[in-house]
């Protein structure tokens, strides 16, 4: 029996690596489909690209393969064009998502197709195995403490260093289109989910073209979203600390009296005082922060929105052919 499987790729001013990538992944495609009994088709889900990324992939020519193009009306984030990628492929058996700047290695989807053809797992993804010699010491450091906190005292466990590259099965899609919400952590809903997934070594290869967009304050507001939607440790993290600080003042308080009483020189350390209420001032400030951002999320969601909107869907390849009329018909209408 043959089995389809969709490649999903998310696109956001990617229009100078398109041809590279298309080159690679179609030499990789009919090799695999050469070698295991499976066809494949392209979802391609533009992001509100600033770029010519629409253009050239409604104008480039797929042959005979199946291609979905899809174009958002703005940019919604790679959660969202995820989601809309695997919400257009209802029909396949699995889905392959991966990104087009050919940082995820095309020939790993083999070793994807391989382990779920032989039904060892509903998912396989890849993760990172060094990231502090390509991303630095202190970015690696950050990440490793996010995992901690974020997997802290859950059901359930994100695999560290793993990302969006992964194969996953029907079900697993269908589980991932019944989630509810529109603010979407896809690495998360990928350990909630749950069923059979194997994880496999990669090392990221170097962009070839363009710059990626993750910078450091984009990476840490996603790291606040995804630890809001997922964790409540810094909750439970903001009443241990109020108890430590409230236990360090009444300390201190003791101390003060203390001191008064035994000592008949006048109270001082006027500065030190000032130095603390502005200190807890801040980190009552910080805790407020931290207690909007969840009731924020929940208002967010409160309200059902969309995850994303479609403003174009065009079919490129096979489905284009088959969806166009024929010479006659176009003949006798004239």
């Amino acid at each position: 029996m043959t089995r389809t499987i969709a490649i999903v790729v998310p696109v956001f001013n990617e229009a100078e690596g398109l041809q590279d990538f298309l080159a690679a992944l179609n030499t990789v495609c009919d090799s695999i489909s050469h070698e295991y009994s499976v066809t494949f088709r392209y979802v391609f889900v533009d992001d509100g690209s600033l770029d010519a990324s629409f253009a050239r992939l409604a104008a480039h020519d797929f042959g005979t393969r199946p291609a979905r193009i899809i174009k958002l009306s703005r940019n919604f984030g790679k959660e969202a064009a995820l989601s809309a990628g695997i919400d257009a492929a209802q029909d396949v058996d699995a889905a392959v998502l991966m990104d087009a700047d050919l940082q995820h290695p095309p020939e790993m989807v083999r070793e994807f197709v391989r382990i779920w053809l032989e039904g060892r797992a509903d998912s396989v993804y890849a993760y990172k195995t060094t990231r502090h010699e390509a991303e630095g010491w202190a970015r690696a450091g950050l990440s490793r403490a996010f995992f901690w906190v974020i997997n802290r005292g859950a059901r359930f466990r994100i695999p560290q260093n793993a990302g969006d590259f992964r194969l996953i099965n029907r079900p697993f899609m269908d589980a991932l289109r019944s989630l509810p919400e529109s603010e979407r952590f896809m690495k998360g809903l990928y350990g909630w989910i749950g069923f059979r997934q194997i994880g496999l070594p990669f090392t990221p290869a170097a962009r070839l073209h363009g710059a990626s967009r993750f910078t450091t304050l984009r990476i840490l507001a996603i790291t606040f979203d995804a630890l809001t939607s997922f964790s409540t440790t810094p909750l439970r993290l903001m009443g241990i600390a109020g108890g430590v600080i409230a236990g360090a003042s009444m300390l201190y308080g003791i101390y003060i009296i203390v001191e008064r009483l035994l000592s008949s020189s006048p109270p001082s350390g006027i500065a030190s005082l000032l130095a603390l209420t502005a200190f807890f001032g801040g980190v009552q400030m910080i805790f407020l922060g931290l207690l909007g951002e969840y009731v924020g999320k929940a208002v967010t969601e409160s309200k059902k929105r969309p995850a994303y909107i479609v403003a174009e869907d065009i079919d490129a390849g096979m489905n284009a052919l088959r969806e166009s009329p024929a010479p006659d018909t176009i003949s006798d209408q004239c």
